[in-house]
């Protein structure tokens, strides 16, 4: 047992504590059962105690090996999953630049991007699919698409311009780059377009975009008597404009309703047909020349000759319809001598004299003076 005064141990049998001197009592002395009964008491929650220290112990001793075979299986997992995900991105970037110069895959993608309204996306697909294979005309077909998607017209128009001169029979880009046109109001380029297209079949898909020259109904060329002329559309849909002042018509020109009268001297015509989707044709130009001929001579009725008083002496000039006669004795009449009146013939004077006629037309044509020679005297 040890001292209850130091502590020491103290040998069985010693009455005295060798260290401090302390009385040693062999025999428990318990002042009350009650102290004996709290002493247990002390000992018991001790163990008590002792034995939750320990499972605590134990538990925590678990808990750490649990968290370090946690951390140890996170650690293999993130391991796996680095390994993983740098095989797959090694897989990625083969793939991405497999497809990156694939022209097919681009004009895939470039398709199904257009189909779902991702215009943008579809744009850089088909760029890339062009810059793979700058001849392939789908793909520049498909871009000049996107790009009118994108309010980008004029690079459409470009691309499709591009595709023509390279191909000159590709139908489709024709119909892209009329629609286009069209939908601009651009109906010079749509005329400009189709007559430099030398494809018949190109021509007659898109004959509705070519407005035909209108016809005359007189050729060109010299006239000696007022002519009227009348023009006809070759679709009766088009209205026809034109000028007479040499000018080319537009559709701000005079719009042909009705016949054009052509007067006297030299008029050039010009007209343009437009059609009902606003084409215009090209010129076509006729010029005309009249020139009215003067009226022949007047016949003056008797002929010359010799007459008495006592004869029928008056004289009668020969009027054609249209023409007015002027007359006057011994000298040249002019429009300001005096008019002949059909109903009204001219008396004879006595004496020998020359009486001069001439005739003015409707056109202001002055003929050639006729003449007749009397001498009128008493008869013998």
């Amino acid at each position: 047992m040890k001292c209850s005064n130091c502590g020491e141990p103290i040998e069985e049998g010693r009455l005295f504590c060798l260290n401090c001197g302390q009385e040693v009592r062999w025999v428990p002395d318990y002042d009350s059962l009650g102290s004996y009964i709290e002493q247990e008491k002390q000992k018991k929650e001790q163990a008590e105690a002792e034995a939750a220290r320990k499972r605590a112990a134990a538990a925590a001793e678990l808990r750490r090996k649990k968290k370090k075979r946690k951390k140890i299986t996170m650690i293999v997992s993130l391991a796996v999953l680095v390994v993983v995900v740098a095989a797959a991105v090694g897989i990625k970037v083969q793939m991405d630049n497999k497809n990156y110069n694939d022209f097919d895959y681009q004009m895939r993608m470039a398709d199904t991007a257009f189909s779902n309204r991702k215009y943008d996306d579809s744009y850089e697909f088909v760029q890339r699919a062009v810059t793979l294979d700058g001849e392939d005309e789908d793909a520049k077909l498909l871009k000049a698409q996107i790009l009118v998607k994108l309010d980008k017209q004029e690079e459409a128009i470009d691309t499709l311009l591009d595709l023509i001169g390279t191909n000159p029979d590709n139908m489709t880009a024709y119909g892209q780059l009329i629609k286009i046109y069209f939908a601009d109001g651009k109906t010079a380029e749509i005329k400009t377009l189709l007559d430099g297209c030398e494809n018949d079949e190109i021509k007659t898909k898109y004959a509705g975009y070519i407005s035909r020259v209108p016809v005359f109904s007189l050729p060109s060329g010299d006239y000696t008597e007022e002519k009227t002329l009348q023009l006809y559309a070759k679709e009766d849909s088009s209205q026809i404009y034109y000028t007479t002042d040499g000018k080319d018509p537009t559709q701000d020109s005079t719009l042909y309703v009705e016949s054009i009268p052509l007067e006297e001297g030299t008029t050039t015509v010009k007209a343009i047909a437009v059609n009902e989707k606003g084409i215009v044709s090209d010129i076509v130009t006729n010029e005309y020349t009249i020139s009215f001929e003067a009226p022949d001579p007047p016949k003056i009725s008797p002929s010359s000759g010799e007459f008495t008083t006592d004869m029928d002496t008056k004289i009668y000039i020969i009027v054609p319809s249209g023409c007015t006669a002027y007359y006057a004795f011994d000298e040249k009449p002019t429009i300001a001598s005096d008019k002949y009146e059909e109903d009204q013939p001219i008396d004879m004077p006595e004496g020998t004299h020359t009486i001069y006629a001439i005739l003015i037309d409707e056109h202001g044509k002055m003929s050639s003076p006729g003449s007749a020679r009397y001498t009128l005297s008493e008869p013998e």
